[in-house]
């Protein structure tokens, strides 16, 4: 008889789950900025009692996707500019430290996740698809991210890049953000990938990350809400 045990499988958390559902709605635009959260709606259409999807929504609190107001309700955050610039800046750091070990210890995969996730993009402009493009730019990212290997910094980066990625749907899908030029943008980032030019790519992240700051600064002042310069 065989004494080898089986292993426990971690219990299935309904919250964690219920987390995911409604960050992943937030962030590709079908719980739109600012919108009402009813506990209640979402509950059925999740078909959960309101117990998960309250402490759901106080999670993503924490992440900042949701704003809570013990008088008004819970809403989808709508960022200042402030907040998104910081937020941003943090992803430069983080994306530009991950992209130079990617580059020097994990190039090839690197090249091939990058790839792909341009290959989704390109055929996303194709169609004028701007859904499908920004789930391509999440991807294109993220592999970034998880092709430089540090847990810690990947942790942080799903903590805090909610935000920016949800604004990158709404300023793709609603406000009309040139995809054309994004494509381009990350093309040049995979060229300087594959030439192991890791200067040149950090580059490429600060400006390619400056667009989407100067993107939602002119949309706020269009609305009269801050100076444009």
């Amino acid at each position: 008889m065989s004494n080898a045990l089986k292993p426990i499988q971690p219990p299935f958390s309904l919250m964690q789950v219920t987390i995911d559902r409604i960050r992943d709605a937030i962030i590709a635009g079908e719980l739109p900025l600012g919108c009402k959260l009813s506990e209640q709606r979402l509950a059925d259409q999740l078909g959960v009692s309101r117990s998960p999807v309250r402490d759901a929504l106080a999670a993503l609190q924490r992440e900042g996707l949701v704003s809570v107001s013990p008088k008004r309700g819970s809403f989808v955050f709508t960022p200042d500019l402030k907040s998104v610039d910081e937020i941003n800046e943090h992803r430069c750091i983080l994306e530009k430290a991950s992209i130079r070990k990617a580059i020097a210890s994990n190039h090839t995969a690197l090249l091939e996740s990058l790839a792909a996730a341009c290959a989704r993009m390109s055929e996303a402009v194709d169609a004028n698809d701007a859904l499908q493009y920004t789930k391509g730019d999440m991807d294109f990212h993220n592999s970034i991210i998880l092709s430089g290997g540090n847990h810690s910094i990947a942790s942080s980066y799903r903590r805090t890049i909610g935000p920016l990625m949800a604004l990158r749907t709404h300023l793709f899908m609603i406000m009309n953000e040139n995809l054309g030029r994004s494509m381009g943008e990350h093309l040049s980032l995979l060229d300087a990938c594959r030439a192991k030019d890791a200067d040149e790519a950090e580059s490429l992240i600060d400006v390619h990350a400056a667009h989407l700051v100067d993107a939602y600064r002119l949309a706020l002042a269009e609305k009269g809400l801050v100076d444009a310069a």
